[in-house]
C-alpha cells in the first residue's frame, strides 16, 4: 500500500472543504492507498463474519473496519482531523455486497449533514461574514421555489468548536429573492431566520467566548 504523509493528504482534502464535502469523500476514497485498504479491509471483514448475517453481521464488519482504518491510514485521520479544527472524523460507509462502492467520508457527528465545512480564521464581524458567505457560495444555482427554499447547510468550526450553518433563499411574492441563516448550536435549539449581520455575532458569541 502507498502511504501518503499527513500534508500529502492535507493537499489533497484541503482545496475542497469549502466548497464541497462530497468531493472530499471522493478525492480519499479514490486515493490508490484508500482503495487498497478498503479491498483488502472489506475482504478481512467479510471473511470474518461467518454465518452472522443481517443488520448485526454488518455492524461487526464495520467495527472490525473502523479499528484496521486507525491503524492503516492514521495520516489520514490526523489530516482530517486538523483541518477541521477537531470537529471533523473520518467515517466509513461500508456495502459489503457492492464493496467496490464503498467510500470514507468525513463527519462531524450531528444531526445534520453538511455539504462543506469552513474555519473561522479570526474572532472579528468580517471573518465571520465572510464563512456566512463561503456557505451561502454553495447554494443551489437557480430561482427557488415558493414555499421552497434553496438550501445548503455548512459546518462552521475554530479551535474545536463548532456550529451548523443553515443558508435559505427564498422567493418573494415580487420575484425577488432574499436570504436568512439558521444557526444550529450542538447544546441548543436552533437560532432561525437570522439576518447576515445577527448570524455574523451570533457565530462570534457560540466559538469566541472562550
Amino acid at each position: 500500500m502507498s502511504s501518503l504523509s499527513v500534508d500529502d493528504w492535507k493537499a489533497r482534502i484541503a482545496p475542497h472543504l469549502s466548497t464541497s464535502l462530497q468531493t472530499v469523500s471522493e478525492k480519499i476514497t479514490q486515493a490508490e492507498a484508500v482503495q487498497s485498504w478498503l479491498h483488502s479491509a472489506s475482504m478481512e471483514a467479510a471473511a470474518g463474519l461467518g454465518q452472522m448475517s443481517g443488520v448485526q453481521g454488518e455492524m461487526m464488519g464495520y467495527m472490525r473496519m473502523m479499528d484496521d482504518l486507525e491503524d492503516s491510514l492514521p495520516n489520514l485521520l490526523a489530516a482530517v482531523a486538523t483541518l477541521t479544527d477537531g470537529c471533523g472524523t473520518v467515517d466509513l460507509h461500508w456495502r459489503p455486497l457492492q464493496p467496490n462502492f464503498s467510500r470514507l467520508y468525513v463527519d462531524f457527528d450531528r444531526d445534520f449533514t453538511a455539504k462543506l465545512f469552513v474555519r473561522l480564521e479570526d474572532c472579528t464581524g468580517e471573518a465571520a461574514r465572510h464563512a456566512l458567505q463561503t456557505v451561502s457560495a454553495a447554494l443551489p444555482t437557480g430561482e427557488p421555489f415558493p414555499n421552497r427554499p434553496n438550501t445548503v447547510t455548512g459546518m462552521v468550526a475554530r479551535e474545536g468548536l463548532g456550529m451548523g450553518v443553515r443558508v435559505k433563499e427564498h422567493i418573494r411574492e415580487n420575484q425577488t429573492t432574499t436570504r436568512s441563516v439558521t444557526l444550529l448550536p450542538d447544546d441548543q435549539s436552533p437560532l432561525e431566520n437570522l439576518s447576515v449581520e445577527d448570524a455574523a455575532q451570533e457565530l462570534l458569541q457560540h466559538l469566541c467566548s472562550a
